[in-house]
């Protein structure tokens, strides 16, 4: 009996140090557990304060996008209101443009009516009609007619009469103007006909006509002056002795000979034995088509 009483006391102390162990380590697991709850209640409060926070950043963005799309509407109805008044002044400036164009033609017309009418009181004016007949400008000048001006000239072996501008000042007068630009008015990208006959207006921009500087041309020995200038001042010229133009049914091949000046012998005019080329007529011996490339 005395030995089971020992062996169960022992077991009851063996039983008691368990539970004071167990004891131990659910103390150990309570205190984990809260430093964990108060751990995940740490990161909830920070989850929420982010949360908070990208609401704010939200709203504030979706505030700045109606901010942005206000603009945008505003800045749209400005670009609106802007192209209207661009398109009213490119309508001003077309109308401008045209009234511009018929006062210079008002006062070309002016200009050849009062030099005409001056013609008949003084006979030394720029505008000219007599009875005697002039091949060719140096004829007018040998006249005794040393002022640059418009003069009545007739076809060779016709009845047929041009006005052309004749140049009595440069490098002893008597030149026979061929063609004139100094602002870019008229047109030079014509047809075959058109540069046949001539165009333009010989107090201003023209061409005075294929047709009868070949006939000119092969009356008698001319001589061909190139006069160039820019807008700063600067000028040049090259000079032929001999000059004159194949008739029509030879493309109005040009020829010279005699080269001098300081413009250089390359220039539109075309090098000697080239046909004469137009926009709708390709006789250059070029690939290129010239006429087509430098547009007049």
């Amino acid at each position: 009996v005395i030995h089971q009483t020992t062996r169960l006391e022992r077991q009851l102390l063996e039983n008691s140090l368990s539970t004071n162990n167990l004891e131990k380590q659910l103390i150990v697991q309570t205190n984990q557990l809260n430093k964990l709850n108060d751990k995940n209640s740490l990161l909830e409060k920070k989850v929420q304060e982010m949360e908070d926070q990208r609401v704010v950043e939200l709203k504030a963005l979706q505030e700045e996008k109606e901010q942005l799309q206000t603009l945008i509407l505003r800045q749209t109805a400005i670009i609106g209101e802007m192209e209207q008044q661009l398109l009213k002044v490119s309508t001003n400036n077309s109308v401008l443009h045209n009234q511009q164009q018929e006062l210079m033609e008002t006062v070309n017309n002016l200009i050849y009516t009062l030099s005409a009418g001056s013609a008949e009181e003084t006979n030394t004016v720029m505008m000219q009609d007599t009875p005697t007949l002039f091949l060719d400008c140096a004829a007018v000048y040998k006249s005794g007619n040393t002022h640059s001006g418009v003069y009545t000239l007739t076809v060779p072996n016709t009845t047929l009469e041009v006005k052309a501008f004749c140049d009595m000042e440069t490098e002893g007068g008597g030149w026979t103007v061929l063609q004139k630009r100094f602002e870019g008015r008229v047109d030079f990208h014509r047809t075959w006909q058109e540069y046949k006959k001539g165009f333009g207006e010989p107090l201003g921009e023209f061409w005075l006509g294929n047709e009868f500087v070949s006939k000119l041309t092969n009356q008698k020995p001319h001589k061909l002056r190139i006069q160039l200038s820019d807008w700063e001042g600067n000028s040049a010229f090259s000079q032929y002795d001999e000059f004159f133009l194949d008739n029509e049914e030879q493309n109005y091949k040009i020829h010279l000979k005699g080269f001098s000046g300081t413009a250089g012998k390359i220039s539109s005019i075309g090098q000697p034995g080239s046909g004469f080329s137009t926009k709708d007529a390709d006789n250059d011996k070029c690939v290129c088509k010239c006429s087509q490339l430098t547009t007049g």
